[in-house]
């Protein structure tokens, strides 16, 4: 039976699907810490919309869809007027909606119709969220012999409405896909960013590396990948080879971005780095810097990377005086040049700026002596790597973080157990992970610049 699971993995990587119906589930390792926390948050922002709702659920013993289809039928004839988790299904798809909301309306049932919406802790809507959704209105519109051909999210601040007959074309064509993957179809391995987060990793990336799959390509979008595909460029060496002028047309992109990419894909199958080294700003002061946020979004730690020391600003409370402390110490030295990994430090400053109306002397300041790296990176250098975030490019270039299990999300778990526990190992975790950081940072421009 296709699920609704099938339909949002479809939608986010259909490899996921074919993983799942032709390996051995021993295969796939457990979600980290980050990720439990984050389905923790789904699931008590689902019972927080919840505790307003008297809705009423089937009762069923999990995974006897049968017995759940039939209860739930139970309740819609009753007119229930908001069903939780109840079960749609035929013979060919199951799908089990958060909840069934009652609608005035002509339907099998009366007077009333059932219309489906999910709860989703996310921000905004996206596109598999609302293919979900397009599950539940075929099977509603199979079982109350009316097309509701709307659905509803329940987000984090807000809830959007859909019409989904806007979706109906590539909700068919994905169906069409996965009944051929779910039949032994081996299609949509594709590597990029998100599959780090993924369980299937250690599965996927051995396989891409192993056959020099074009998607290795840093930056390669899936809908690219795919037009690749249809014209027999499966691998980085088929790449290598193709007329440019060919790409460019069949991708409608550019002659640079295409020539990026075979310059990358000789990289990746040569193993040898192509750097072309950068001089930097003229300064005695090349400070590499890096912030920590809660999981709410509170700033409490900025350290530094000067002169081969770790400097840091702590504060688990006062956001604005961290930062006049940093801005401080950076205007004592007069010349200077900051340097982040990323876009992070910039937003978050900005907000922050405009939140504690700093003062503008300071954010200007601040603004034009801060320089990202990871730019640097891209326009500079191509390495042997399928991700360009700091840490693979550091551990590329030798260097090593401390902890294990080092990673921007866990130092927010960390923080969190720190301030409910005040554990002196859990603070100095989080102290040397900043440093290690900020030490990383400075390792990724020795090795691109001119720095000493």
């Amino acid at each position: 039976m296709i699920s609704a699971t099938n339909i949002y993995e479809y939608f986010v990587c259909p490899y996921k699907i074919y993983n799942r119906q032709n390996r051995d589930k021993s295969l796939m390792i457990p979600p980290t810490d980050f990720l439990k926390r984050i389905m923790k948050l789904g699931r008590e922002h689902e019972k927080e919309v919840m505790l307003d709702i008297k809705y009423e659920r089937p009762k069923f013993i999990p995974g006897d869809f049968n017995k759940g289809y039939l209860e739930t039928i139970k309740l819609m004839q009753k007119g229930a007027n908001f069903i939780y988790q109840g079960v749609l299904k035929d013979e060919n798809y199951v799908g089990i909606p958060d909840l069934l909301i009652k609608k005035k309306g002509k339907s099998i049932f009366g007077d009333y119709y059932y219309i489906p919406a999910d709860i989703k802790v996310s921000g905004s809507s996206k596109e598999e969220q609302v293919m979900q959704l397009m599950l539940y209105n075929m099977l509603l519109e199979k079982l109350q012999k009316f097309a509701v051909g709307k659905g509803i999210l329940i987000l984090k601040k807000s809830s959007e409405i859909f019409s989904l007959e806007n979706y109906k074309d590539k909700f068919e064509s994905a169906l069409a896909k996965i009944d051929l993957i779910c039949k032994g179809l081996e299609y949509g391995l594709h590597i990029d960013g998100a599959c780090k987060e993924c369980p299937w990793k250690e599965v996927c990336i051995p396989i891409a590396k192993k056959t020099n799959d074009v998607s290795l390509i840093y930056g390669l979008s899936r809908s690219n990948h795919y037009k690749l595909i249809e014209k027999g460029i499966k691998t980085l060496n088929d790449l290598v080879k193709i007329d440019s002028e060919k790409i460019v047309e069949l991708l409608e992109t550019t002659d640079t971005t295409v020539e990026k990419w075979k310059i990358q894909a000789n990289v990746l199958l040569s193993k040898k780095d192509k750097i072309t080294k950068i001089n930097l700003p003229k300064t005695k002061n090349h400070i590499c810097f890096d912030i920590e946020t809660s999981e709410d979004g509170r700033l409490y730690l900025i350290g530094l990377w000067h002169k081969k020391k770790f400097v840091k600003f702590f504060d688990e409370n006062n956001e604005k005086k961290l930062i006049e402390d940093f801005a401080e110490y950076l205007f004592g030295l007069k010349d200077y040049v900051l340097y982040h990994y990323g876009s992070y430090e910039r937003t978050m400053f900005k907000q922050l700026f405009d939140k504690h109306k700093i003062n503008d002397e300071i954010r200007s300041e601040l603004f034009s002596k801060m320089i990202d790296l990871f730019q640097m990176i891209k326009k500079n250098a191509v390495l042997p790597l399928v991700y360009y975030n700091l840490k693979d490019v550091a551990k590329h270039f030798g260097f090593k973080w401390r902890a294990s299990d080092a990673s921007g999300g866990n130092s927010m778990l960390w923080f969190d157990e720190w301030r409910r526990t005040k554990n002196k190992k859990l603070l100095k975790k989080i102290l040397n992970y900043n440093e290690d950081d900020v030490k990383g940072n400075y390792v990724v421009l020795k090795k691109i610049s001119n720095a000493k």
